[in-house]
């Protein structure tokens, strides 16, 4: 399989193309992402998603990519949060783990 195009979606877009896809012409790969997408989407809102997006952008060392994998895990615990950032080629200081921490958070005390 060849790789056409390269775009960020939020995890409830990424869920909305793949159930508007033929059931029938789904890859096993595309029905796996699509359950784990149904299952595990922490944020149902793309109002809410944007503005965590926003929130996110304005941490200088991140990068889209990192912003589109916090937003698809939105972890809660610091842990969490340096297995996501484990095998990338970023330098985070405590103060931003907080700082994502607390973003990520805030979601999980508003519902």
């Amino acid at each position: 399989m060849e790789i056409q195009s390269k775009n960020h979606l939020y995890p409830i877009e990424a869920r909305e193309a793949l159930k508007n896809t033929d059931e029938d012409e789904r890859t096993h790969e595309q029905k796996i992402a699509l359950e784990n997408l149904t299952r595990h989407t922490a944020v149902e809102d793309s109002e809410t998603l944007e503005t965590l997006h926003n929130e996110l952008s304005e941490i200088e060392s991140l990068k889209e990519k990192h912003i589109y994998k916090l937003l698809g895990v939105m972890p809660q615990y610091e842990s969490t949060l340096r297995g996501i950032f484990s095998d990338e080629r970023i330098r985070l200081d405590d103060s931003e783990y907080d700082e994502i921490l607390d973003i990520c958070q805030s979601v999980e005390s508003e519902e």
